[in-house]
C-alpha cells in the first residue's frame, strides 16, 4: 500500500507535463498560423499598392509624353485608305472595321493569310475604312524581350514616317513570325524585314529609338477599355457610325455582317469569295499586362 502514492504522483506528473507539451504546441501552432496569415495579408496588400502603381505608370493615349503616329485616331486605330497608305484615301463615307492584332499572336497570322486579299479588295474599291491596331498583349511570350511591344512600335512607326509600306510591313512580319516562348525577332531582324518591303533604312534604324512605345502601351490599355478581349479582334460600325457605335465580333456572335455580307463572325462557315473571320483566342489585354 505504501507504494501506491508515489506512482499516483509520478501519473499526475507526467499528465501534467502532457497537458503543458500539448498547450505549448498548440500556441506555437496558433503563432505560425498567425504569422502565416500576418505575411499573407501584407503580401496582399503589397499586391495591391503594386497594381495600382502599375496602373498609375500606364499612360493614355492623350498623355502629354506619348508620341502617336501622325495617321493615328483617338481609338489608337491607324487607318489605311483605298491607296494603301496608313492615313491617306480614307473614306469619310464608308462603314469602318477596326482591326486589333498582335505580331507574336499566331491567329492574327492566320487571319492574315485567310482575310487579307479580301480586306485588300473590300478596301480598295471603298467599301470599309479600315482601322489597324497593333498592340501588346503577349510580350510576356517572349522570354523578357518585349517583342509584341517592339514589333507594335516599329509598325507605328512606319505608319508615322514610310506610311506607303506599312501593308507591305505587316504581312512580311508575319511571314517572318517567331513562335510564342521564343525571344521573337531581333531589332536588327525586324529592320532586316522593313528594309526588305521598301522602308528607308534611316527609318528603320530608328526603330530601338521606341518613339511610339507609350503609345503601343497605351493604345493597348484603351482596347481592353474598349471591350477588345483577344486577337485577332474585330469592331465594326456602318457607314455614317462613329467608332463607339462599333460592335466587337468575337467566338460568341452568331452571324454579323459588313455591308453585302462579305465580313462574317468568327467560327462562320463562308463561301468563295467571301471573308473568313477565324476564331480569336490569344488572351486579353487585361489578363496580360
Amino acid at each position: 500500500m505504501a507504494n501506491k502514492k508515489p506512482q499516483k504522483n509520478d501519473r499526475a506528473a507526467q499528465a501534467r507535463k502532457a497537458a503543458q507539451a500539448q498547450m505549448k504546441a498548440q500556441e506555437r501552432r496558433t503563432a505560425a498560423i498567425i504569422g502565416v496569415s500576418a505575411i499573407a495579408v501584407v503580401l496582399l496588400f503589397a499586391g495591391i499598392v503594386y497594381f495600382i502603381v502599375r496602373s498609375a505608370d500606364i499612360p493614355t493615349l492623350d498623355s502629354d509624353d506619348v508620341v502617336a503616329p501622325a495617321a493615328a485616331d483617338t481609338s489608337g486605330g491607324i487607318p489605311v485608305g483605298t491607296g494603301g497608305v496608313a492615313g491617306a484615301d480614307v473614306p469619310e463615307d464608308a462603314a469602318r472595321l477596326d482591326i486589333y492584332q498582335d505580331f507574336m499572336c499566331p491567329i492574327c497570322n492566320q487571319f492574315e493569310q485567310i482575310n487579307a486579299e479580301d480586306l485588300n479588295t473590300l478596301r480598295e474599291a471603298g467599301e470599309v475604312a479600315i482601322y489597324y491596331h497593333p498592340i501588346s498583349i503577349l510580350d510576356r511570350y517572349s522570354s523578357g524581350t518585349e517583342y509584341s511591344t517592339r514589333s507594335a512600335n516599329a509598325a507605328a512607326t512606319i505608319a508615322d514616317q514610310a506610311p506607303e509600306y506599312f501593308l507591305a510591313f505587316q504581312a512580311a512580319m508575319y511571314e517572318n513570325q517567331p513562335a510564342e516562348n521564343t525571344e521573337g525577332l531581333t531589332d536588327a531582324q525586324i529592320s532586316d524585314i522593313a528594309v526588305s518591303v521598301g522602308v528607308p533604312q534611316e527609318v528603320a534604324d530608328t526603330f530601338v529609338d521606341g518613339t511610339f512605345t507609350k503609345w503601343v502601351i497605351a493604345a493597348t490599355d484603351q482596347s481592353n477599355q474598349d471591350g477588345i478581349s483577344g486577337t485577332p479582334m474585330l469592331r465594326m460600325a456602318d457607314a455614317g457610325d462613329s467608332f463607339s457605335e462599333g460592335k466587337v465580333l468575337d467566338q460568341t456572335t452568331d452571324v454579323s455582317y459588313f455591308e453585302e455580307g462579305a465580313l462574317l463572325a468568327y467560327g462562320q462557315s463562308v463561301g468563295a469569295g467571301e471573308l473568313e473571320v477565324t476564331s480569336a483566342t490569344s488572351p486579353s489585354p487585361g489578363a496580360s499586362e
